[in-house]
């Protein structure tokens, strides 16, 4: 053999043996390597992978399955931990005010090349910077002050409703309550709608962008340089790919214009506004230095706050909308609530109901809850690294300590604590009475459809501001043909729709139905038919 031959087969020896020795480390002599679980997912991410891209979305629910061999802490890939006990979860999700500092995983902020928004930042300090810039606009006091913004869409929406009276045309609901959240987050801001809610179909072109968008990001966490060959190619050549994607990536253009049309000066929309505009007011803001005021960097943060607007409070929407429409007791039982608060089913009449008035019914509030906890919010793990101090988890069965060490990703799903039966019984089921009664309130702490700590969800007071108006406003003058009142004016028949079409069939970072779900449809009739 000659010299070259020799030396190839020894890289080739080098690299191989290399590969052996940190297998073995990693599985048997690594700092995790103590922790419970396939012996697979210690060696490589490919298992995840497998079930991820291959099976589409089916990690999440592999992790639950593990931990029922396992325990309540596993090993899930070869430097990452899952935890299934719901009481540890502030711990892992810790507050502000606790005396450690809460990181994110790298390897999981890569969002679809979203990298420096708010939820993509690693750093504990760094990410409390941005989000202090964000988190005084959204506020409860002024989600209150944007409630004529809300209850202005909402009338539209209510005409739209009307509009399919008796016409044998079905009414997409999902479609519809995307249309919704997109307009009112738009207007929030940027100072800019662009009438969804009155298109003919709802629009529904950000809705499949953004859900494009998502169920990329299991390709970009594990080929994290596909994003760039895709951003690389010309749009006509991705709208021929895959259409919806290049509506994503023509949202991300659209975030950067808006951005940039605001910092020219050229929007001058928010000047006649009761209410803040976000994105003026950042620009404005002492709190953040220039270098975080960039058009690439705000946008970025535009279109994870546009995309979260449109999907994830329409999500909610429609699932309480189906159960609702499938259990008429339940839905009897919150119109007799809301006729109590908002006695005249005048539209006038209703708007004047302030907000904090219906946040204080409890049966609407149950309703939501529950809606939230089937909802889940984010099905993906969203890991919490602690880079200076080890964790301490006890089993609370056998009160076995284990010692997590330093700079270790570690997360807690909310679909594996919204399943978990010993906390909900009948899980799976539409109870909004478990919120009520003695010992619901301690239900509250187990509901992580936001997350907890200083790195919770930031638009959680919008989302609950839009569910409370909205589920209001509907349902004090629509029904069902098993719960009418007395002033209704019609009913809503859910139109080829079952529990596939609400239930989690796969994870792409927010709960996904079943492949060949059209989403939640209704027909609309004048009375009981």
């Amino acid at each position: 053999m000659n010299f070259y031959t020799v030396a190839a087969l020894l890289a080739v020896l080098l690299l191989l043996g290399r590969a052996i020795y940190n297998a073995i480390w990693s599985v048997y002599l690594g700092p995790l390597s103590f922790i419970p679980g396939p012996r697979l997912a210690a060696l490589t991410r490919l298992y995840e992978t497998f079930y991820d891209i291959w099976l589409g979305g089916q990690y999440t629910f592999k992790i639950i399955e593990i931990h029922k061999k396992y325990g309540p802490i596993i090993r899930i890939a070869p430097g990452e931990l899952h935890i299934s006990d719901p009481n540890f979860y502030d711990t892992i999700y810790a507050s502000s005010s606790a005396p450690r500092r809460v990181d994110k995983d790298p390897l999981f902020t890569r969002f679809s090349g979203l990298d420096n928004c708010v939820f993509s930042t690693v750093q504990h300090e760094l990410h409390s910077q941005r989000r202090a810039a964000l988190s005084l606009y959204f506020s409860m006091a002024n989600v209150r002050r944007l409630q004529p913004v809300i209850q202005e869409r909402l009338g539209v929406m209510m005409r739209r409703i009307d509009e399919f009276r008796d016409s044998d045309e079905v009414l997409n609901v999902s479609c519809m309550f995307s249309a919704l959240g997109n307009d009112v987050v738009n207007i929030y801001s940027f100072a800019r709608c662009d009438h969804k809610l009155e298109s003919p179909d709802f629009d529904p072109s950000s809705r499949d962008g953004a859900l494009a968008g998502l169920k990329s990001i299991h390709w970009v966490k594990h080929v994290p340089w596909i994003h760039g060959v895709v951003k690389a190619l010309p749009e006509t050549v991705v709208r021929r790919i895959q259409p919806e994607l290049a509506e994503f990536l023509a949202q991300q253009r659209t975030s950067r214009l808006q951005v940039e049309s605001i910092m020219t000066g050229e929007n001058e929309g928010w000047r006649d506004r009761e209410h803040q505009t976000i994105f003026h007011a950042i620009l404005d803001s002492k709190q953040l230095p220039q270098n975080e005021k960039t058009a690439e960097r705000l946008s970025q943060e535009a279109q994870v706050l546009v995309m979260a607007g449109t999907l994830t409070t329409a999500t909610i929407l429609e699932l309480i909308t189906f159960w609702l429409l499938r259990q008429p007791e339940t839905l009897l039982r919150l119109k007799q609530e809301l006729r109590s608060a908002m006695r005249s089913a005048a539209a006038a009449d209703m708007d004047a109901v302030p907000l904090a008035a219906l946040q204080a019914l409890p049966y609407l509030t149950a309703v939501i809850k529950e809606g939230l906890r089937l909802g889940y919010g984010l099905s993906t793990r969203s890991q919490r690294v602690d880079p200076d101090n080890p964790i301490v988890f006890v089993d609370r069965k056998t009160g076995k300590r284990t010692v997590i060490p330093p700079n270790t990703p570690v997360s807690i799903t909310s679909v594996a604590v919204h399943r978990d039966e010993t906390i909900f019984p009948q899980s799976e089921l539409f109870v909004p009475d478990r919120w009520l009664g003695e010992g619901a309130k301690r239900l509250d702490r187990y509901l992580t459809s936001f997350s907890r700590g200083s790195r919770n969800c930031l638009g959680m007071n919008l989302a609950y501001g839009e569910l409370y108006l909205t589920l209001a406003r509907i349902w004090r003058v629509w029904a069902s043909r098993e719960a009418t009142g007395p002033d209704d004016v019609g009913v809503l028949e859910l139109f080829e729709t079952g529990p596939r079409d609400v239930e989690m069939g796969a994870d792409y970072f927010i709960p996904t139905p079943q492949r060949g779900s059209m989403g939640i449809r209704v027909k609309v009739y004048s009375g009981v038919v």
